[in-house]
């Protein structure tokens, strides 16, 4: 069931990318030439669909293994709790990896069919696609250890994607309206950090160096952001978005929750 589901959006987002670019492509021949609108749209459809697969099959493998009792038979072999949990973050990585390389290998046939060159921009949005993953399947492990039941995982991954891929940027403004205006730039600064999404898509365009569409009031955080230190930042906070859910992981199933 789980290879029937991971296929399934694997064809899924790999038909929706190619529409993305095909189309797309029609109204603009820059083709991946900086943050055009095919761009954005490729961007926005990894935002929406990676964050969703991610947190489904990682939260509802682990689940289904504690529902079925898989879990606990698990945990009385002579393996350290360690081995498991990173040895299904990879396991489960390499199957979601097959996704969007699917994806992003025929988006790049599709473009060198279409401009008659390969783009160097599409292995940038491939690399933060990756990125994007590596970090919400930290999350959905968290999950899958708190959930006791497929039922349950699916409930709460739902809500982590809904938060943080629908409703972040409306908490964030619905934040700002209560503080002063001094306070603006550094909450709007400080939430691109808060979320995975919100720091792949800022990472994303700043790479693309298009930074200029974010507007006059955010330039100073967008010279910031391209310099070494916003790029440090960048890096840890991707790393930090990775190691701690996973510890967190770690722990709960040392537990034995």
């Amino acid at each position: 069931m789980r290879s029937k589901w991971i296929v399934s959006f694997a064809l899924l987002f790999t038909s929706l990318a190619c529409i993305t670019v095909y189309f797309g492509s029609t109204n603009d021949q820059s083709g991946f030439s900086g943050f055009n609108r095919m761009t954005a749209s490729l961007l926005n459809l990894s935002l929406f669909l990676i964050p969703l697969l991610t947190l489904l099959t990682g939260s509802m493998f682990l689940a289904g293994e504690r529902e079925d009792g898989r879990f606990m038979l698990l945990l009385s072999a002579p393996i350290s709790p360690f081995s498991i949990i990173f040895g299904k973050y990879i396991g489960i990585l390499l199957a979601l990896l097959s996704v969007i390389s699917l994806g992003y290998g025929t988006i790049g046939i599709i473009v060198a069919a279409l401009f008659r060159q390969a783009s160097t921009h599409l292995f940038l949005f491939f690399a933060f696609s990756l990125l994007l993953m590596l970090m919400f399947l930290s999350v959905s492990l968290v999950i899958g250890m708190m959930s006791t039941t497929r039922f349950q995982a699916l409930g709460l991954s739902l809500l982590s994607w809904a938060l943080s891929v629908l409703f972040y940027e409306f908490i964030v403004i619905a934040i700002t309206s209560f503080v002063h205006k001094t306070m603006v730039l550094p909450i709007i600064s400080t939430s691109v950090f808060l979320n995975p999404v919100e720091l792949v898509r800022v990472w994303t365009i700043i790479s693309l160096k298009s930074g200029t569409i974010f507007g006059p009031s955010l330039y100073d955080f967008t010279i910031w952001a391209e310099g070494v230190y916003g790029q440090i930042m960048f890096i840890a906070a991707t790393i930090i978005w990775m190691i701690v859910p996973l510890f967190i992981a770690y722990l709960l199933m040392k537990k034995g929750v």
